[in-house]
């Protein structure tokens, strides 16, 4: 006679190989979203995902992983990093790539400035003054925009655009919203995410660091200029689409 105990609930982490075509210099910043650096400790299946400042689709694949059933929507106007990331993407239909910026208001295009495609620091020109020394990008686009407040409201949402990050949290309808995953770049856009925040949400994970140990490095950390940066999760009060993943 075979004898069963019961079943405990266990957490075990999945190590699912991904092959992923990125610059050499951000090779370490992939490495670690794929490793679970959004993980935020919540479970949920069939969610509507906002990637907004998509790259090379690391978070995309990742979410898709981690909540099965989903639809990643994945933003990303530089035109050569979205070429990656169609790439790196290529017949999922789970995650939808959409080559445009997100910036409130009416304009349908912006300037966005880099250093090459791939590059996890380019952003918008309006704000790049807040994160980039002078001279830093060598890079200048016209890329399409997208207000947004014109979209609908989604289960989770990440940001990160360096810079212009409470702008564009101040404009979307979070009213759906369970989860928020974010990455500043500066203090002013720290502070004006945790007012958007404060009301609905609860500040699960924050991170933040000063830029000056950094500057002095090689790779690209010498050109950003922020006095600060760092990470912000938070999740709705009540959540009623996601739950608290079990503990180990």
């Amino acid at each position: 006679m075979l004898l069963c105990r019961g079943a405990d609930v266990k957490h075990y982490i999945a190590h699912i190989p991904m092959s992923l075509t990125v610059p050499d210099a951000m090779h370490w910043a992939i490495k670690d979203v794929l490793e679970g650096e959004y993980e935020a400790g919540f479970d949920g299946v069939g969610l509507d995902i906002l990637d907004i400042g998509a790259n090379v689709g690391s978070f995309a694949l990742w979410a898709t992983a981690r909540w099965p059933g989903s639809v990643v929507t994945s933003y990303e106007p530089h035109p050569g990093t979205f070429e990656l990331l169609r790439q790196n993407t290529h017949l999922r239909r789970d995650i939808v790539p959409v080559n445009a910026a997100l910036f409130p208001g009416s304009s349908k295009t912006a300037s966005f400035v880099s250093r090459f495609a791939g590059d996890g620091e380019s952003g918008l020109a309006s704000y790049a003054g807040d994160t980039f020394v002078a001279g830093a990008m060598v890079e200048r686009y016209e890329v399409a925009v997208v207000d947004p407040a014109s979209l609908p409201s989604a289960d989770v949402v990440k940001i990160d655009i360096e810079g212009g990050e409470g702008d564009v949290l101040d404009q979307l309808d979070l009213s759906q919203t369970s989860l928020v995953l974010l990455e500043y770049q500066n203090r002013k856009n720290r502070d004006q995410l945790a007012a958007r925040l404060k009301a609905d949400f609860e500040l699960i994970d924050t991170h933040e660091h000063a830029w000056d140990p950094l500057l002095e490095q090689r790779c690209y950390r010498p050109d950003l200029a922020g006095d600060v940066y760092g990470r912000m999760f938070a999740a709705r009060k009540g959540v009623t689409r996601m739950t608290r993943a079990a503990k180990a």
